[in-house]
């Protein structure tokens, strides 16, 4: 989260430089903008990733839990909350749509089935 915070203020120093370059014209000042406001793109893009990775990886735990005790109710929702997290996390609008909760239920029948 924090990561995505430096990346949003570097994107609005970015925005600002370009500013000053456009009202000096210089072109150094407007390549630096340019420059600045990749590099905050990519650490947000990073950011974003790591994020998904984690949220899937603990996804995957409770799969792995659920998989050693299929009977446990408190697991399977735990599984399905951890599901819901991973795939409202993929979505711009954070919104879960009925493919991901088709998609969460096969996962979760795949792993109780023997």
């Amino acid at each position: 989260m924090l990561g995505i915070l430096g990346g949003f203020v570097l994107l609005l120093v970015s925005f600002y430089i370009l500013y000053l370059g456009s009202t000096v014209e210089s072109t150094l000042l407007t390549i630096g903008g340019v420059v600045i406001g990749c590099i905050s793109a990519v650490v947000i893009l990073i950011c974003r990733m790591k994020c998904n990775m984690n949220l899937l990886e603990i996804y995957k735990a409770a799969l792995r839990e659920l998989k050693k005790n299929p009977q446990d109710s408190a697991l399977r929702e735990k599984a399905y909350q951890a599901g819901v997290d991973y795939y409202k996390d993929r979505r711009d609008n954070r919104k879960l749509l009925p493919y991901d909760e088709h998609r969460i239920q096969q996962d979760i029948l795949r792993v109780t089935k023997k």
